[in-house]
């Protein structure tokens, strides 16, 4: 089991969506399970590589290339993951980067790993306006907005995005929960946010923990 994951930690650090797809497959039919694959492999290689070029390590076109990659592990996992837990409905979940961050990595894992702990999620992508949010609220009318951000230069979004529901009259409705490396629990008091995660566990804990339901998800 071990050398599949060192493979496909290896294949994503050097962007090789071919590869880490191959063993991704390979993975699989040994019979790793998809969870293992998804807390040993892809989530400490996300961390990682945010780590990376939040220290200056590595650079824009690396982390395309690893974000590439690992969406190529994640259409093989996701079908898996999602239909493993279909019957469980927990809630609904509206998630998505803020206006001026393109990074999407951490944001898919989340959000795969909500549906894989039976939430419905509906994902706005990248780049997404205030207006964004708060029109998919009104639309859904989901239990939880969760917002991601990496550059401490966009983090201010998460700020206007929380004001722009409350001058709506709907923050009331909604619970929200913010993540991203810039992020800590001093801003999500400081903008009025309900919770956040340090990384994907964390995460996927403080919903669980604001809606009242059972915390905690992979059994590796």
């Amino acid at each position: 089991m071990d050398g599949y994951i060192k493979e496909i930690q290896e294949g994503l650090i050097e962007g090789d969506a071919e590869v880490v797809k191959n063993l991704t497959e390979q993975a699989l039919n040994m019979g790793i399970s998809a969870d293992v694959i998804m807390a040993n492999a892809l989530i400490p290689m996300m961390e990682e590589i945010g780590n990376e070029f939040r220290n200056g390590n590595i650079f824009i076109p690396e982390v395309l290339m690893s974000s590439r990659a690992m969406h190529a592990s994640l259409y093989v996992l996701k079908p898996l993951i999602v239909e493993s837990k279909i019957k469980r409905k927990k809630g609904l979940v509206i998630i998505g980067t803020v206006a001026g961050d393109l990074h999407d990595i951490g944001k898919n894992m989340v959000s795969m790993t909500l549906q894989g702990d039976g939430y419905e999620v509906i994902d706005l992508g990248i780049d997404v306006p205030a207006s964004s949010f708060v029109s998919a609220i009104l639309r859904y009318k989901p239990d939880v907005l969760a917002m991601s951000a990496l550059l401490t230069t966009t983090i201010g979004e998460m700020r206007y995005v929380t004001q722009s529901i409350v001058n709506e009259g709907i923050r009331d409705r909604i619970k929200i929960v913010v993540g991203g490396g810039p992020v800590t629990q001093d801003y999500v008091e400081e903008i009025g946010a309900n919770g956040y995660g340090k990384d994907v566990f964390g995460a996927i804990d403080t919903v669980n923990k604001l809606l009242g339901n059972k915390v905690g998800y992979f059994n590796v």
